[in-house]
């Protein structure tokens, strides 16, 4: 069968920004190496970035009042011009932000257990800490269980619909809703040996999931500041790790991807010798490299339209 013909597309919605980009598969594998080799010393993500748009505090205080206090409104008003550009038929990925999202681990669900009792088992968990408002999420498990704790993710069905709204109305065909923590988790997978470590950072707030050999031990999050994100992402690596009882067992490989917002290439130095002295081996990830096909991956279509 031949590929298709239509130019594929993604799109990450972040709290103060949205970026669209093109993913580099269609490039000659030459081209790719090149990029990639340029790439990994200034940091900066090789994909191929269309057009990128910061929002202004007074965009985001307007779009969230006429949407009724949704947070994401203004994300999503900067994105529709730069979809209307794209060719009709395009196919788009979305990258939601962690901000908008819940996140849980839960215990393994029992393997011949239907889909539908372990989301409302999962829907449960997420009522006994967020309260009714879980009853408006669309709530998403991983499609296999990663050592003894299931990934589950939530988003409210208004955003998801608002974005099903924009493709539509765009030209475009929506392939796939995804979470920005599970579309970094599917680039480094295959990485993982012994105690690994993601870290988003994203403006106003850092993410931080513990694995090993693959498999999750914790989620954590903390508030942090532009300028002093790196010193917080230290203080939130010390307390997770003396939290989890993993200092002895270091040294461990931790991947960082710090949204386009955020300078990564000043800070990043120092920044790299100081968790070297932690003992943790640290390198960049490009969240817009494709992502690998497997059993565990959430690549394919968390909320697919």
């Amino acid at each position: 069968m031949l590929p298709s013909s239509r130019p594929s597309y993604s799109l990450s919605l972040l709290p103060g920004s949205v970026t669209l980009c093109q993913p580099h598969s269609a490039w000659s594998l030459a081209s790719w190496k090149q990029r990639f080799a340029r790439t990994t010393s200034t940091l900066v993500s090789p994909a191929q970035c269309l057009a990128m748009r910061e929002l202004e505090e007074g965009d985001m205080a307007e779009g969230a009042e006429r949407a009724h206090g949704y947070p994401w409104q203004a994300a999503m008003q900067a994105s529709q011009p730069l979809l209307a550009e794209l060719p009709a038929g395009s196919k788009l990925t979305v990258v939601v932000s962690n901000q908008w999202l819940r996140y849980k681990l839960l215990p393994a669900m029992p393997p011949m257990q239907s889909q539908a009792a372990s989301l409302a088992i999962a829907r449960e968990m997420f009522m006994e800490t967020y309260g009714d408002a879980a009853s408006q999420w669309r709530i998403q498990l991983a499609p296999l269980p990663q050592g003894d704790s299931q990934f589950a993710c939530a988003m409210d069905e208004a955003l998801l619909e608002a974005i099903g709204s924009m493709a539509e109305q765009s030209g475009c065909r929506l392939v796939s809703v995804q979470p920005a923590m599970m579309h970094a988790y599917n680039l480094i997978y295959r990485q993982q040996r012994g105690l690994s470590c993601l870290v988003q950072v994203e403006p106003g707030r850092i993410h931080l999931a513990m694995l090993r050999d693959g498999h999750w031990l914790g989620l954590s999050a903390c508030a942090s500041q532009a300028q002093d994100w790196p010193r917080h992402l230290v203080a939130l690596l010390q307390r997770e790790t003396l939290r989890l009882g993993d200092a002895p067992q270091l040294p461990g490989s931790l991947f960082l991807h710090a949204a386009s917002s955020i300078s990564l290439s000043t800070a990043w130095p120092a920044l790299q010798g100081t968790l070297a002295e932690m003992g943790w081996q640290a390198s960049p990830i490009f969240t817009h490299a494709p992502a690998p096909s497997a059993a565990t991956s959430f690549a394919t279509p968390a909320w697919g339209r």
